[in-house]
């Protein structure tokens, strides 16, 4: 009972502290991820554009998008309603996870006496940490929310099926072997790709809390669920990397930077969740130093001793303390996707939400080692219960202070640049909401501080950026930025640069006073030249080509346009690039290689695109007219 009145008591203050947060504004890539969503809910597109994402069906996260789509349609498309879902996600995914660590705690022989109080208060804890509210109010990473609910469920079910083999229940355990839990593996997985860490959590468990020989039902479990899909990424890394290891070439870091990296980000995980400090969190991580080298910076090596120190003193412990065995695992396992060799960013928050139960599972294995002795009396059980309860207020306090915080994009900002002030996504999004608020002198002032940054890729943002804001103000601009961004132009574009370009052309499409189209058009293909090592394949380089492409079409020259456009048009290219390349084929009069192009676009639509199809439509009215001249074409 005790533990029951706690979990609901522990939710109830979750809903309080989070509420005022929930009509906060939509933040980053909300509004690109719920664009299909939007047009759908006005009638202007079907289901099949929607449930994809921005992505291919091979790297889709149907279920995340079918769950924003009942949002959608209970709630409308405001950011409320969508956060609020993400709330009840949340509350949800702790009921879940006190469900899964009763049952683990019930095994340690340490921790079974109080497994489902001991339970209850790590799910308090975890529902009230302050680094769980870049999750839970920043609306699509209910991605990462529902990967880990069925994450959880499958937990559950797999140790539901566990307790009957071990009673000899072998005909009762198969179907949830089997079926049940493949069917949450699925949801997980195609929620956001790293619900794939679930059968290995699931292995995790079995090493830790179970012993004898291991039934043959379960030994076929772990090699087809576990052991095959194993084997098949080990088969894609060493016969076509590139599928997995292509997205390199739009970073600027290595595969090795990024994985000494990560053992810094991962102690730094760490500390954060142990002694979290509020102000600190936030969204704008990309201050975090990559690492070059093993001492540079020293703590990469000292993260990395840390770590296999951890891990080589849990599996010592294993049958002493196995629940410090098991959430130690759990933690490293369920960052092993977003935290290992692929190509994303180095740091963010929510990759936390799953892996910090297992922390905390390993917290409580950690102090069942303290001696009985010490644990045994009404006073000492008083202090853990007080204790408890007055880090629960703290961690609530914490949680509402950035709930309060994210009520309006600009005080994330400004909160975050006070504690990240290296941070050049802070300073791009301060000054553009400075600019689109016409203050003028302050996103010059913020952009200026940026460009007297040592790092080459925040002056040459800067200063792109800067273009747009004196624009914007006087019609004019400086042409010495010009000579700036050429001067730091780098070895690979990523999308920062292809963005604030592409915000640039929006802005000062016709010129801007002494910067012409032609001297704009220039500056974008010297940074494209100084990136010539890194592939056209990639998203960056091939945007960048579409606006060089659109600046040279605005500017009348027609064939450096072609040619641009030409190597923007790649085969993961999308449709848009094509658009534009049938376009300024017609206008060129080469309709042949126009026919050719729009052929490629008609098999590459799908026939429930309905803009694609009606983009389609009016380019073969075109080319049926012979080759008018349309207007001049936008980048994507």
């Amino acid at each position: 009972m005790q533990a029951r009145l706690l979990l609901a008591a522990s939710m109830l203050i979750a809903l309080v502290v989070y509420w005022p947060g929930l009509n906060g504004p939509f933040v980053h890539d909300d509004i690109s991820s719920f664009a299909a969503l939007q047009s759908w809910l006005h009638g202007k597109a079907n289901w099949q554009e929607v449930l994809p994402g921005n992505a291919s069906w091979l790297y889709a996260r149907p279920v995340s998008m079918a769950s924003f789509m009942l949002t959608a349609a209970l709630g409308g498309g405001t950011p409320f309603s969508y956060k609020f879902g993400n709330l009840a996600a949340h509350l949800l995914c702790g009921l879940l996870a006190w469900q899964v660590l009763r049952r683990l705690l019930a095994r340690d022989p340490r921790l079974t006496a109080r497994a489902d109080l001991i339970a209850a208060i790590l799910t308090t804890l975890w529902l009230l940490h302050p680094l769980h509210a870049s999750t839970v109010l920043y609306a699509v990473q209910r991605m990462a929310q529902l990967a880990a609910l069925f994450a959880l469920a499958s937990l559950w079910c797999y140790l539901a099926a566990r307790q009957r083999l071990d009673e000899g229940r072998t005909r009762a355990a198969l179907p949830l072997l089997f079926l049940l839990a493949p069917l949450l593996f699925a949801a997980a997985v195609l929620s956001k790709q790293n619900g794939v860490v679930a059968p290995a959590l699931c292995l995790a468990l079995e090493l830790a809390y179970f012993r004898g020989p291991r039934p043959k039902p379960l030994l076929a479990f772990f090699g087809v669920f576990l052991a095959l899909p194993a084997a098949g990424v080990a088969t894609l890394l060493a016969f076509t990397p590139q599928r997995l290891l292509g997205g390199y070439g739009e970073w600027d870091f290595s595969l090795g930077e990024r994985l000494l990296t990560q053992a810094r980000a991962l102690v730094d995980y760490l500390g954060t969740l142990l002694l979290p400090y509020a102000p600190r969190m936030g969204l704008y991580t990309d201050d975090f130093a990559t690492s070059t080298g093993l001492l540079s910076p020293p703590s990469t090596l000292l993260c990395l001793l840390l770590l296999a120190g951890i891990t080589l003193a849990t599996i010592l412990l294993r049958r002493r303390a196995p629940s410090l065995f098991a959430g130690w695992m759990f933690f490293l396992i369920a960052h092993a996707v977003e935290s290992s060799f692929l190509p994303l960013e180095m740091y963010y928050e929510h990759r936390n939400y799953l892996p910090s139960i297992g922390l905390l599972l390993a917290v409580a294995g950690l102090a069942a080692l303290v001696p009985a002795a010490a644990k045994e009396g009404e006073r000492q059980n008083r202090l853990v219960l007080a204790a408890t309860l007055g880090l629960a207020a703290v961690l609530a306090f914490a949680t509402l202070g950035r709930a309060l915080v994210w009520r309006h994009f600009d005080t994330i900002v400004e909160q975050a640049l006070r504690f990240h002030p290296n941070s050049m996504r802070a300073h791009l999004d301060l000054s553009t909401l400075a600019l689109f608020g016409r203050r003028y002198d302050e996103s010059e002032r913020i952009l200026n501080d940026l460009a007297a940054s040592t790092t080459p890729r925040d002056r040459l943002l800067a200063n792109i950026n800067l273009i747009t804001t004196q624009c914007l103000r006087n019609d004019s601009a400086d042409p010495d930025l010009l000579k700036r961004i050429e001067k730091d132009a780098q070895p690979e574009l990523t999308i920062f640069e292809s963005q604030s370009l592409l915000q640039m052309t929006n802005i000062a499409g016709k010129g801007c006073g002494e910067i012409s189209l032609l001297d704009m058009a220039g500056t974008t293909e010297t940074l494209l030249a100084a990136a010539h090592a890194q592939p056209d394949s990639v998203r960056s380089k091939w945007v960048t080509r579409a606006i060089a492409a659109q600046l040279y079409a605005r500017a009348d020259r027609w064939s450096q346009a072609q040619a641009q456009a030409e190597l923007a048009w790649q085969p993961g290219a999308d449709l848009a690039i094509g658009e534009m390349l049938t376009r300024i084929y017609i206008h060129n009069g080469r309709l042949s290689d126009a026919e050719r192009t729009y052929a490629q676009l008609k098999q590459r639509t799908k026939p429930y695109d309905t803009p694609g199809q009606h983009n389609l439509r009016e380019l073969r009215k075109s080319l049926a007219q012979g080759g008018p001249r349309p207007p001049a074409p936008q980048a994507p």
